[in-house]
């Protein structure tokens, strides 16, 4: 059986805002990579999203990707995801980024 991904109707409205011209910005791309290293459970645990959207995303160059620290490991610094979060609040709530 094919693991198809089906998105959800919130999803689909949140990637239709995604695709205007405000929501193309990588603003985890001026954060530093300090805080913790969040493994990807934890990364899909903070943002609601799932695995197969959070790699869609990153695919696509509109989430902050993950590092490479290990053979069998990936993070991402703490810092970018909340970056990413901030930017994206900023956004919802209607103020100038």
């Amino acid at each position: 059986m094919q693991d198809v991904f089906q998105p959800t109707r919130l999803f689909l409205v949140w990637r239709r805002q995604m695709n205007t011209a405000q929501y193309n910005e990588k603003p985890w791309v001026d954060c530093p990579p300090t805080g913790r290293l969040l493994r990807p459970r934890e990364v899909f645990d903070r943002t609601g999203l799932s695995r197969s959207q959070v790699y869609a995303m990153i695919a696509e160059g509109d989430f902050p990707p993950f590092l490479k620290v290990s053979t069998r490991a990936a993070a991402m610094p703490e810092a970018w995801l909340d970056c990413f979060v901030k930017h994206h609040a900023l956004i919802a709530l209607g103020h100038p980024v």
